[in-house]
Protein backbone atom coordinates (compact mmCIF):
# COMPACT_ATOMS: atom_id res chain seq x y z
CA UNK A 1 0.00 0.00 0.00
CA UNK A 2 1.85 3.23 -1.21
CA UNK A 3 1.89 6.37 1.61
CA UNK A 4 0.07 8.87 -0.10
CA UNK A 5 1.57 12.29 -0.38
CA UNK A 6 1.45 15.04 2.16
CA UNK A 7 -1.46 18.00 1.64
CA UNK A 8 -0.14 20.95 -0.18
CA UNK A 9 -1.53 23.68 1.71
CA UNK A 10 -1.36 27.69 0.66
CA UNK A 11 -1.70 30.86 2.32
CA UNK A 12 -5.20 32.14 1.80
CA UNK A 13 -4.01 35.61 1.76
CA UNK A 14 -1.05 35.74 -0.58
CA UNK A 15 -1.57 31.58 -1.84
CA UNK A 16 2.07 30.96 -1.47
CA UNK A 17 2.66 27.29 -0.44
CA UNK A 18 3.04 26.85 3.15
CA UNK A 19 5.91 24.99 5.14
CA UNK A 20 4.16 24.83 8.03
CA UNK A 21 0.94 27.03 10.01
CA UNK A 22 1.94 30.58 9.12
CA UNK A 23 3.03 31.83 5.84
CA UNK A 24 6.31 32.72 5.61
CA UNK A 25 5.69 35.40 3.02
CA UNK A 26 3.19 37.74 4.46
CA UNK A 27 3.12 35.71 8.12
CA UNK A 28 -0.41 34.87 8.07
CA UNK A 29 -1.10 32.06 9.99
CA UNK A 30 -3.64 29.07 7.99
CA UNK A 31 -6.89 29.07 10.37
CA UNK A 32 -9.94 29.64 9.69
CA UNK A 33 -12.24 31.87 11.48
CA UNK A 34 -15.53 30.59 10.12
CA UNK A 35 -16.84 27.67 12.67
CA UNK A 36 -19.14 26.36 15.24
CA UNK A 37 -19.91 27.67 18.44
CA UNK A 38 -18.50 24.60 19.89
CA UNK A 39 -15.14 25.41 17.81
CA UNK A 40 -14.69 28.82 19.28
CA UNK A 41 -15.70 28.21 22.95
CA UNK A 42 -13.19 25.75 23.12
CA UNK A 43 -10.57 28.31 21.67
CA UNK A 44 -11.72 30.74 23.98
CA UNK A 45 -10.98 28.81 27.04
CA UNK A 46 -7.82 27.39 25.61
CA UNK A 47 -6.71 31.05 25.27
CA UNK A 48 -7.88 32.18 28.42
CA UNK A 49 -6.31 29.53 30.69
CA UNK A 50 -3.03 30.16 28.79
CA UNK A 51 -3.42 33.49 29.35
CA UNK A 52 -3.98 32.72 33.46
CA UNK A 53 -1.04 30.66 33.45
CA UNK A 54 0.81 33.73 31.92
CA UNK A 55 -0.49 36.08 34.68
CA UNK A 56 0.54 34.37 37.82
CA UNK A 57 4.27 33.96 36.31
CA UNK A 58 3.83 37.67 35.62
CA UNK A 59 2.73 39.00 38.73
CA UNK A 60 5.16 37.48 41.50
CA UNK A 61 7.89 38.66 40.35
CA UNK A 62 6.15 42.22 38.98
CA UNK A 63 5.49 42.37 42.73
CA UNK A 64 8.85 41.27 44.43
CA UNK A 65 11.52 41.39 41.82
CA UNK A 66 11.88 44.91 41.25
CA UNK A 67 12.92 45.17 37.40
CA UNK A 68 13.34 41.80 36.57
CA UNK A 69 10.15 41.74 34.60
CA UNK A 70 11.72 44.53 32.07
CA UNK A 71 15.20 43.47 31.86
CA UNK A 72 13.76 39.84 30.59
CA UNK A 73 11.42 41.24 28.39
CA UNK A 74 13.58 43.65 26.64
CA UNK A 75 16.39 40.43 26.11
CA UNK A 76 13.87 38.54 24.59
CA UNK A 77 12.41 36.58 27.09
CA UNK A 78 8.70 37.57 26.32
CA UNK A 79 6.29 34.09 25.77
CA UNK A 80 6.38 33.23 29.36
CA UNK A 81 4.81 36.87 30.50
CA UNK A 82 1.67 38.69 30.20
CA UNK A 83 2.69 41.16 27.32
CA UNK A 84 3.37 44.78 29.07
CA UNK A 85 1.11 47.16 27.13
CA UNK A 86 -1.61 44.13 28.40
CA UNK A 87 -0.90 44.20 31.22
CA UNK A 88 -0.92 47.33 31.58
CA UNK A 89 -4.80 47.48 30.25
CA UNK A 90 -5.94 44.95 32.33
CA UNK A 91 -4.79 46.50 35.41
CA UNK A 92 -5.76 49.97 34.70
CA UNK A 93 -9.55 48.97 34.12
CA UNK A 94 -9.57 46.17 37.21
CA UNK A 95 -8.13 49.02 39.19
CA UNK A 96 -10.06 52.18 38.67
CA UNK A 97 -13.48 49.82 38.98
CA UNK A 98 -12.07 48.50 42.77
CA UNK A 99 -11.03 52.32 43.44
CA UNK A 100 -14.75 53.50 42.79
CA UNK A 101 -16.47 50.67 44.49
CA UNK A 102 -13.69 51.10 47.87
CA UNK A 103 -13.15 54.50 48.60
CA UNK A 104 -15.32 56.20 51.25
CA UNK A 105 -17.93 57.86 49.79
CA UNK A 106 -17.38 61.78 51.46
CA UNK A 107 -19.88 64.65 52.16
CA UNK A 108 -18.66 67.51 50.01
CA UNK A 109 -19.34 70.87 50.88
CA UNK A 110 -19.54 73.04 47.76
CA UNK A 111 -19.98 76.88 48.17
CA UNK A 112 -23.42 78.07 47.39
CA UNK A 113 -24.83 81.04 45.72
CA UNK A 114 -26.23 82.15 49.03
CA UNK A 115 -23.74 80.69 50.98
CA UNK A 116 -21.38 82.83 49.29
CA UNK A 117 -23.94 86.17 49.32
CA UNK A 118 -23.68 86.14 52.86
CA UNK A 119 -19.70 85.50 53.26
CA UNK A 120 -19.14 88.69 51.07
CA UNK A 121 -21.99 90.90 53.05
CA UNK A 122 -19.52 89.52 56.21
CA UNK A 123 -16.55 90.05 54.54
CA UNK A 124 -17.75 93.83 53.52
CA UNK A 125 -19.17 94.55 57.63
CA UNK A 126 -15.93 93.57 58.87
CA UNK A 127 -14.04 95.22 55.99
CA UNK A 128 -15.97 98.52 56.43
CA UNK A 129 -15.30 98.14 60.50
CA UNK A 130 -11.33 97.79 59.70
CA UNK A 131 -11.49 100.80 56.98
CA UNK A 132 -13.04 103.00 59.92
CA UNK A 133 -10.21 102.15 62.03
CA UNK A 134 -7.55 102.85 59.10
CA UNK A 135 -6.75 99.21 58.75
CA UNK A 136 -6.61 97.82 55.05
CA UNK A 137 -7.00 94.23 54.17
CA UNK A 138 -6.60 92.85 51.28
CA UNK A 139 -9.07 90.61 49.69
CA UNK A 140 -8.17 86.65 49.68
CA UNK A 141 -9.71 84.25 47.10
CA UNK A 142 -11.62 82.94 50.08
CA UNK A 143 -13.43 85.68 50.58
CA UNK A 144 -13.82 86.45 46.64
CA UNK A 145 -15.38 82.98 46.07
CA UNK A 146 -13.71 80.26 44.36
CA UNK A 147 -11.85 80.95 41.61
CA UNK A 148 -9.56 79.17 39.31
CA UNK A 149 -6.81 81.71 37.58
CA UNK A 150 -5.86 79.20 34.95
CA UNK A 151 -9.69 79.27 33.61
CA UNK A 152 -10.82 82.28 31.72
CA UNK A 153 -13.80 84.49 33.51
CA UNK A 154 -16.54 82.67 31.17
CA UNK A 155 -15.22 79.27 32.80
CA UNK A 156 -14.65 80.21 36.06
CA UNK A 157 -18.27 81.21 35.72
CA UNK A 158 -19.69 77.77 34.38
CA UNK A 159 -17.31 76.10 37.40
CA UNK A 160 -19.04 77.89 40.29
CA UNK A 161 -22.84 76.65 38.51
CA UNK A 162 -21.37 73.46 38.29
CA UNK A 163 -20.11 73.15 42.25
CA UNK A 164 -23.42 74.68 43.13
CA UNK A 165 -25.32 71.94 40.79
CA UNK A 166 -23.36 69.67 42.14
CA UNK A 167 -23.82 70.06 46.00
CA UNK A 168 -26.95 67.51 46.23
CA UNK A 169 -25.13 64.78 43.89
CA UNK A 170 -21.40 64.99 44.30
CA UNK A 171 -21.04 61.62 43.18
CA UNK A 172 -21.46 62.66 39.51
CA UNK A 173 -18.13 64.66 39.45
CA UNK A 174 -16.61 60.88 41.04
CA UNK A 175 -18.05 58.96 38.76
CA UNK A 176 -16.61 61.74 36.12
CA UNK A 177 -13.47 61.62 37.70
CA UNK A 178 -12.78 57.73 37.57
CA UNK A 179 -13.77 57.28 34.20
CA UNK A 180 -11.31 59.72 33.07
CA UNK A 181 -8.14 58.62 35.69
CA UNK A 182 -7.15 55.73 33.20
CA UNK A 183 -7.02 58.15 30.15
CA UNK A 184 -4.53 60.81 32.20
CA UNK A 185 -2.76 57.89 33.50
CA UNK A 186 -2.09 56.30 30.23
CA UNK A 187 -1.43 59.79 28.98
CA UNK A 188 1.42 59.95 31.80
CA UNK A 189 3.13 56.55 31.01
CA UNK A 190 4.82 58.01 27.87
CA UNK A 191 5.73 61.26 29.69
CA UNK A 192 7.69 59.01 32.21
CA UNK A 193 9.20 57.26 29.39
CA UNK A 194 10.68 60.47 28.23
CA UNK A 195 11.87 61.55 31.75
CA UNK A 196 13.75 57.91 32.05
CA UNK A 197 14.90 58.53 28.26
CA UNK A 198 16.22 62.02 29.22
CA UNK A 199 17.96 61.23 32.24
CA UNK A 200 19.36 57.83 31.34
CA UNK A 201 20.43 59.02 28.09
CA UNK A 202 23.82 57.85 28.80
CA UNK A 203 22.71 54.56 28.83
CA UNK A 204 22.45 53.91 24.69
CA UNK A 205 18.50 52.41 25.31
CA UNK A 206 15.60 53.13 22.85
CA UNK A 207 12.53 55.10 24.05
CA UNK A 208 10.43 51.60 23.81
CA UNK A 209 13.05 49.69 26.47
CA UNK A 210 12.08 52.69 28.61
CA UNK A 211 8.46 52.56 27.91
CA UNK A 212 8.76 48.77 29.56
CA UNK A 213 9.86 50.15 32.53
CA UNK A 214 7.27 52.36 32.80
CA UNK A 215 4.28 50.01 31.88
CA UNK A 216 5.63 48.25 34.47
CA UNK A 217 5.90 50.19 37.18
CA UNK A 218 2.68 51.46 36.52
CA UNK A 219 1.07 48.18 36.50
CA UNK A 220 2.79 47.74 40.11
CA UNK A 221 1.40 51.37 41.20
CA UNK A 222 -2.03 50.38 40.61
CA UNK A 223 -1.69 47.36 41.85
CA UNK A 224 -0.61 48.18 45.05
CA UNK A 225 -2.70 51.09 44.94
CA UNK A 226 -5.69 48.62 45.03
CA UNK A 227 -4.16 46.14 47.99
CA UNK A 228 -3.76 49.48 50.20
CA UNK A 229 -7.13 50.81 49.75
CA UNK A 230 -8.76 47.37 50.30
CA UNK A 231 -6.75 46.33 53.29
CA UNK A 232 -7.96 50.34 54.35
CA UNK A 233 -11.05 49.44 53.69
CA UNK A 234 -10.72 46.27 55.76
CA UNK A 235 -9.19 47.91 58.81
CA UNK A 236 -12.39 50.47 59.05
CA UNK A 237 -14.75 47.38 59.01
CA UNK A 238 -12.86 45.05 61.47
CA UNK A 239 -13.76 45.16 64.97
CA UNK A 240 -10.85 43.27 67.01
CA UNK A 241 -8.99 45.82 68.20
CA UNK A 242 -5.38 43.35 67.08
CA UNK A 243 -6.52 42.87 64.23
CA UNK A 244 -7.16 46.41 63.12
CA UNK A 245 -3.34 47.14 64.30
CA UNK A 246 -2.15 44.44 62.37
CA UNK A 247 -4.05 44.88 59.13
CA UNK A 248 -2.84 48.44 59.61
CA UNK A 249 0.54 47.77 60.13
CA UNK A 250 0.57 45.66 57.00
CA UNK A 251 -0.69 48.30 54.74
CA UNK A 252 1.94 50.62 55.77
CA UNK A 253 4.65 48.18 55.10
CA UNK A 254 2.62 47.67 51.57
CA UNK A 255 2.69 51.24 50.86
CA UNK A 256 6.37 51.66 52.23
CA UNK A 257 7.08 48.92 49.60
CA UNK A 258 6.25 51.30 46.79
CA UNK A 259 8.99 53.80 46.54
CA UNK A 260 11.13 51.32 47.85
CA UNK A 261 10.35 49.04 44.55
CA UNK A 262 10.67 51.50 42.25
CA UNK A 263 14.29 52.81 43.41
CA UNK A 264 15.53 49.00 43.02
CA UNK A 265 13.48 49.09 39.81
CA UNK A 266 15.65 51.64 38.39
CA UNK A 267 18.89 50.33 40.23
CA UNK A 268 18.23 46.79 38.91
CA UNK A 269 17.31 47.47 35.23
CA UNK A 270 20.03 50.45 34.54
CA UNK A 271 22.74 48.63 36.44
CA UNK A 272 24.33 51.94 37.91
CA UNK A 273 26.24 52.72 41.08
CA UNK A 274 23.88 53.75 44.19
CA UNK A 275 24.84 57.03 44.27
CA UNK A 276 23.72 57.79 40.75
CA UNK A 277 20.58 55.63 40.58
CA UNK A 278 19.31 57.88 44.11
CA UNK A 279 19.84 61.25 42.21
CA UNK A 280 17.99 59.82 38.85
CA UNK A 281 15.73 58.70 41.53
CA UNK A 282 15.04 61.90 43.21
CA UNK A 283 14.88 63.46 39.73
CA UNK A 284 12.45 61.39 38.06
CA UNK A 285 10.34 61.33 40.96
CA UNK A 286 10.13 64.91 41.36
CA UNK A 287 9.61 65.74 38.09
CA UNK A 288 6.85 62.89 37.55
CA UNK A 289 5.14 64.14 41.33
CA UNK A 290 4.84 67.42 39.42
CA UNK A 291 3.32 66.31 36.12
CA UNK A 292 0.78 63.67 38.04
CA UNK A 293 -0.22 66.39 40.88
CA UNK A 294 -0.53 69.42 37.56
CA UNK A 295 -2.93 66.55 35.58
CA UNK A 296 -4.44 64.92 38.99
CA UNK A 297 -5.79 69.26 39.38
CA UNK A 298 -6.82 69.21 35.38
CA UNK A 299 -8.72 66.15 35.96
CA UNK A 300 -10.56 67.42 38.92
CA UNK A 301 -11.55 70.39 37.25
CA UNK A 302 -13.02 68.35 34.15
CA UNK A 303 -15.12 66.20 36.44
CA UNK A 304 -17.13 69.18 37.19
CA UNK A 305 -17.20 70.70 34.54
CA UNK A 306 -17.98 67.72 32.19
CA UNK A 307 -19.91 65.87 35.11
Amino acid sequence: MEAQAPLVRFCDNCYTRLQGDFCHQCGQEKKTYIRNVTGVVTEFLGEFSNWDGRLWRTLLPLWFWPGYLSLRYVKGHRAPYVPPLRLYLFTSIIAFLLFAKLLPETTVEVPTAESIALRQAITGEVAANLAAEGITKPASVAETGTAIPLLSAELNQQFQQKLTELAANPKLAINKFFSLAPQMMFLLLPLFALLLKLFYIRSNRFYTEHLIVALHSHSFILQISVLFVGLSTLAGAVTIPWAVTLIEWFAMLVLCWMPLYLLLCQKYYYQQRWGKTLLKFWLTSSCYNLLAVSALVGLIILSILWA
